[in-house]
């Protein structure tokens, strides 16, 4: 990281972060086909993430595409920028960009469960995700306590 990046305000960083991502979900855009938005939804917790963009039309999703796995870099990052000591990092994102393609919107869940289209994290995972991530014991949701119960994992035990 250079010193000029370093030294930028974390709101700044975010939204660099966030058009890295709403342009790179601009770019599989469907062209044959009228759609009213296209919806990035990311969870990560740990080391584990998933993502997909919803393309919609009319309220329903009429497709669903994947996005350079590069952008994964760009999400790490941006959670690191948004990390609130004692307060972790969200555990979920969705960034909406409309047929315009002027801009996006992005919102982030730091305290709700995760909708896991393809099955829920394991419980090592939640641990991971605070050693990553610290929150202080009153910024853990309960769900997630109970999540982790039973974890076994420890630094260096990849």
């Amino acid at each position: 990281m250079t010193t000029q990046e370093s030294a930028k305000d974390p709101f700044e960083q975010a939204r660099e972060y966030e058009q890295i991502i709403a342009e790179a979900v601009w770019s599989i855009r469907p062209t044959d086909v009228s759609w009213d938005s296209l919806v990035y939804v990311h969870n990560q917790i740990g080391g584990l993430g998933s993502s997909i963009t919803k393309i919609f039309h009319q309220g329903a999703v009429i497709d669903r595409r994947s996005i350079v796995k590069e952008v994964a870099f760009t999400v790490d990052d941006l959670r690191e920028a948004m990390y609130k000591p004692g307060k972790g990092s969200w555990l979920s994102m969705t960034l909406t960009v409309t047929p315009a393609g002027n801009g996006w919107e992005a919102s982030y869940n730091y305290t709700d469960k995760p909708v896991w289209e393809l099955g829920d994290p394991v419980n090592d995972t939640y641990a991971q995700e605070l050693y990553l991530f610290p929150r202080d014991e009153e910024h853990i949701p309960d769900w997630f306590k109970e999540e982790m119960r039973g974890s076994t994992w420890t630094p260096g035990s990849d």
